[in-house]
């Protein structure tokens, strides 16, 4: 059975970094050297003592660095059971705690074993443990809030995308209704029964399209949009539309964004091939290059068919979108005329990665 995970629980384990991995402890560790640095050289020691005191320092702060992420990881199971504030707390109580354990240890180990008082300035144990639990308290105070605050943003970050991407579905989806509308009525009179398989066309179309499924499916479902497309326009194209598939049976199961694909092919239809005197071929290819998926739509452009009117811009721009929202810079969409056959295409080139960029878990 599916487990089903509580958004509310995604939430709080993005709240704290998840120093259950290990880039996180790493980078933990990594700071805590930097702080030691800065210790040590404002310390102001030279020669043999500023190797002693970084030793010692580091040593300290590695302690508490590691003790800290080892807790942390532990008690991050209990994160869902509690509201964020109280995680919040609980997570810069068990800071303290901490600090104070492993204060109180350094203080005897480097007093009455290793006899060395660099750090603590011979002063009382308790004293020394109070010092530096308020420092940490102080700290972890800071960190914490700045984890809450950058956590906020990326749940605002994340709704903005998730309501543009809606958005941008939402104006699409409209654009394509009237072109296929209006086809149908060219065809309803004239051509009853092709209209009527047009209609189930149509119907299959808009039912896979509207499905709430998410953003992504595979590249079959995608082709399956454009080949209901494509059915809709050869009934009122007729023989004037060609159409050659060159996509191996191994990309099929690559997983795209939904109807990035049929806007590409609608628009080498429309401003293509039915604006051409003779016929005129629509070819997609998709090839696998160095792990990312290129998917190509050409069409041969019109005489007289400038480079800037060619496709519908309202439908291109959409798809730049929701591929950046998806994707981030990891994949293009790139338009232009190929010189390179004869008469001239139009190419429309769509570069996908294998998989949607991620949000950092907790980090």
């Amino acid at each position: 059975m599916e487990r089903i995970v509580p958004q509310q629980t995604l939430q709080l384990n993005n709240l704290i970094p998840n120093f259950c991995q290990g880039s996180a402890v790493l980078l933990l560790a990594f700071t805590m050297e930097l702080v030691a640095i800065v210790l040590t050289l404002g310390r102001g020691a030279g020669g043999q003592e500023a190797i002693e005191t970084f030793t010692m320092i580091s040593l300290y702060l590695q302690w508490i660095a590691l003790c800290s992420a080892a807790v942390l990881c532990w008690s991050r199971r209990w994160f869902p059971l509690a509201r964020p504030g109280v995680v919040f707390f609980y997570c810069w109580g068990l800071l303290v705690v901490v600090v104070m354990a492993v204060a109180a240890a350094a203080h005897k180990l480097f007093t009455e074993v290793l006899h060395w008082d660099g750090l603590m300035s011979q002063e009382p144990r308790i004293i020394f443990v109070m010092r530096h639990v308020t420092i940490a308290g102080i700290v972890a105070l800071l960190l914490l809030r700045y984890f809450w605050l950058r956590h906020q943003w990326r749940l605002q970050v994340k709704a903005e995308g998730e309501s543009r991407y809606q958005a941008l579905n939402a104006r699409i989806r409209p654009h394509f209704l009237f072109n296929a509308l209006n086809s149908l009525a060219a065809l309803i009179h004239v051509q009853p029964d092709d209209a009527e398989s047009m209609v189930v066309d149509l119907s299959d179309l808009f039912r896979a399209s509207l499905e709430k499924r998410g953003q992504m499916g595979p590249l079959a479902d995608e082709i399956g949009l454009c080949h209901a497309y494509l059915r809709i326009e050869k009934l009122r194209l007729g023989d004037k539309l060609e159409i050659e598939w060159d996509i191996p049976d191994r990309l099929l199961e690559w997983p795209v964004p939904m109807l990035v694909v049929q806007p590409l092919v609608e628009n080498a239809v429309h401003h293509g091939i039915s604006k051409l005197a003779g016929r005129g071929e629509v070819r997609i290819a998709g090839r696998e290059i160095f792990g990312r998926l290129v998917i190509e739509v050409t069409n041969p452009i019109p005489q007289g068919e400038s480079l800037t009117s060619q496709g519908n811009r309202i439908a291109v721009d959409n798809i730049a979108q929701r591929l950046n929202l998806i994707y981030g810079d990891s994949a293009r969409l790139e338009l232009g005329r190929d010189l390179r056959l004869e008469g001239g295409v139009f190419r429309a080139r769509l570069v996908l990665p294998k998989e949607p960029r991620k949000e950092p878990e907790g980090d």
